[in-house]
């Protein structure tokens, strides 16, 4: 028997708070069994492989054997893609052991152009654990403060990815995907020139990372946390205890996916006050103490003003120029995004800089207009390409994430606050007749993304994919 609780808590961290978009309740991904022999015996549980600097292919392994109090050494024999069998003895304490320098015979580098895998068996005892993982190595190049892969600066561009699809007729939205509604999404994000993805604002479905390491793209994973106050962060008693046992959770399911560029946490948070720095100091050090072979950063809405971004080792701004400022003005994208670019240059040198939110809202029936009016089509794919320009062409930022892929349900406030939309008769995908536009959120959807709910393109998926894959992929 599973009991799910999904009522808000404003003590605990994931459930304080219901978020910009719609939280489903219950079980909404796969759950696995494992059920071992009551035999005291001591059986291999995961086994993560951190690529070392150096040599391609020398790497440590972490191992987590199935009873967490057990300290002993063990006899272990391990086979990297099935094959030459290597034996030792692995030193166990309090259930980890470590084999801190090997070598993957015969290795393969796993970039974005060529998303090369490696698998490793372990085995104890009457078990055997079977991890994929990919030999990268993310960094930071030094005459250029941009993000490196393999030693190579790359050029990062896609969308902000939430966790919603389609289910069943009548309009009706899920997040429990099937494999196929997966696979229709990366086919999509690849068509739209994308190679970088940012998982909002949870923890990811392992078939969707699998997936994303698969095709060469970056990905970020952050632990959900939105709307998070200076309170929170000072809660060491219930919220910042979850929000650290959330971030080793998503961590220990995730390590092994070579897609994961970034671990990040409390989208657009309290960072304008420097009260709320210790709390984004623990999370970051517990995330460093994890891995430290990647970056750790926060979305911010605070831009320059944040006080907390010394803690970060890659800055992101979350900012919507000339959507809900400076409307009208085609020109402000450019403005702004160079005004923070060099502004990140100047105060944090060496740290990488990418947009991690930016667009604009477009109805997907409104398809045409007589002017480029807040929320026709025509005003959406200016935006986004103005939006795009400037982070392709200047060479501070490393990469952008556009928000969002598709239009997504909100949550129950912005539906009661915006009403439904009214529906075409018998339409199905839904087709709306008549919204309003004077709300945020009309019929209750955030509507910034290239496509609608149900993956219908809008023009400005086609306007943004010519720009995506007229860009360099590698930037000298």
């Amino acid at each position: 028997l599973v009991l799910a609780d999904n009522r808000f808590n404003s003590t605990t961290a994931p459930m304080h708070t219901g978020g910009d978009f719609w939280h489903f309740g219950g079980i909404l991904r796969s759950v696995l069994l494992h059920k071992l022999p009551d035999d005291g015996g001591v059986w291999p549980w995961r086994a993560y492989v951190f690529p070392r600097p150096g040599a391609l292919g020398d790497v440590a392994i972490n191992i987590t054997v199935s009873t967490g109090s057990f300290s002993g050494q063990v006899p272990y024999s391990l086979q990297f893609d099935g094959g030459d069998t290597v034996e030792g003895q692995l030193r166990v304490v309090d259930g980890v052991g470590a084999i801190p320098h090997i070598s993957v015979p015969k290795p393969r580098a796993w970039s974005l152009s060529s998303p090369e895998m490696h698998t490793v068996a372990v085995a104890i005892g009457g078990g055997r654990v079977v991890e994929r993982f990919g030999l990268r190595s993310w960094g930071v190049d030094a005459a250029t403060s941009r993000i490196t892969l393999n030693g190579e600066v790359v050029r990062l561009h896609g969308w902000n990815h939430h966790q919603q699809w389609p289910e069943g007729s009548g309009g009706k939205i899920g997040a429990s995907p099937s494999a196929k509604q997966l696979d229709e999404d990366i086919a999509l994000l690849l068509e739209g020139g994308a190679n970088y993805v940012r998982g909002g604002h949870y923890p990811q479905d392992q078939r969707w990372l699998d997936r994303l390491d698969e095709k060469g793209f970056a990905m970020w994973e952050e632990t959900l946390g939105p709307g998070v106050s200076v309170p929170n962060l000072n809660d060491w008693t219930y919220f910042m205890k979850y929000q650290l046992q959330q971030i080793d959770e998503m961590m220990l399911q995730s390590l092994n996916h070579p897609s994961i560029m970034t671990w990040g946490f409390f989208n657009e948070g309290p960072s304008s006050d420097p009260a709320a720095c210790p709390g984004y100091a623990a999370a970051a050090a517990r995330v460093q103490g994890l891995d430290p072979s990647r970056f750790v950063t926060w979305a911010t809405n605070s831009q320059l003003n944040d006080k907390c971004l010394e803690h970060a080792t890659l800055i992101s701004f979350n900012y919507y120029p000339a959507w809900y400022n400076s409307v009208g003005d085609l020109d402000a994208p450019a403005h702004a995004w160079n005004h923070y670019a060099d502004g990140v240059r100047s105060r944090f040198p060496g740290v990488p800089f990418v947009i991690s939110e930016t667009g604009a809202g477009g109805i997907y029936e409104w398809t045409s207009n007589d002017t480029d009016a807040k929320w026709t089509l025509k005003y959406q794919s200016e935006v986004l390409g103005a939006d795009v320009d400037v982070a392709m062409s200047n060479r501070n930022i490393s990469g952008v994430t556009l928000w969002h892929f598709f239009d997504f349900k909100g949550n129950d406030a912005d539906t009661k606050r915006c009403g439904q939309c009214d529906l075409v008769p018998g339409s199905d995908p839904p087709l709306c007749r008549w919204v309003d536009v004077r709300c945020g959120r009309p019929g209750g959807l955030n509507h910034k993304g290239v496509v609608d709910p149900w993956r219908r393109k809008k023009p400005a998926f086609d306007v943004v994919a010519a720009k995506y894959k007229a860009a360099d992929f590698f930037v000298v």
